[in-house]
């Protein structure tokens, strides 16, 4: 009888401790999942997408390179320099691109028809470029620069249409 009592007594107190242990872990695991879920709310309040739409596209060669800047550094030439990139393969006389998940503030957006695949805005020797280019806020041709060009995004979404000035 004394060795099913102490039988008894092992496993109730191992039940105990493996119930708290339970506890613990089921409350850890809530915590973790709210602090994500705070992450990401914050992530979603403090940023959105930029919608960009371009019409008037007369070749089918090539593709829409589309270009975000978030400083002047680099901007509106330099590919690399681009805060987010994104490229349209296929696309008939209109089209358009997102750029998602990006945090309020100030940009400028640069889009070109790359219809050589070469990735790069091709000038000629005054620097000019030879391909079909547009930038935010700009209606006509005239050197863009970050300043003109810049947009806002302190929303969900922003959307635009560009146009090609060139």
């Amino acid at each position: 009888m004394k060795f099913s009592k102490k039988i008894h007594e092992h496993f109730k107190n191992r039940f105990a401790v493996n119930k708290k242990v339970f506890v613990l872990v089921i409350i850890a695991t809530s915590m973790m999942s709210f602090k994500t879920n705070l992450n990401t709310l914050s992530n979603e309040i403090n940023s959105g997408n930029i919608q960009v739409n371009v019409n008037g596209i007369d070749s089918k060669k090539g593709q829409i390179v589309f270009m975000l800047f978030n400083t002047d550094e680099g901007f509106p030439k330099e590919v690399n320099k681009a805060y987010k990139k994104g490229y349209v393969k296929q696309f008939s006389k209109s089209t358009s691109y997102t750029f998602e998940n990006v945090p309020h503030g100030t940009y400028a957006v640069v889009i070109f028809h790359d219809e050589n695949n070469d990735g790069e805005i091709e000038s000629n020797f005054i620097g000019m470029p030879k391909e079909r280019v547009g930038a935010s806020n700009l209606t006509k041709r005239s050197k863009p620069n970050f300043k003109k060009c810049a947009i806002e995004l302190n929303g969900v979404e922003k959307v635009i249409d560009v146009v090609f000035i060139i």
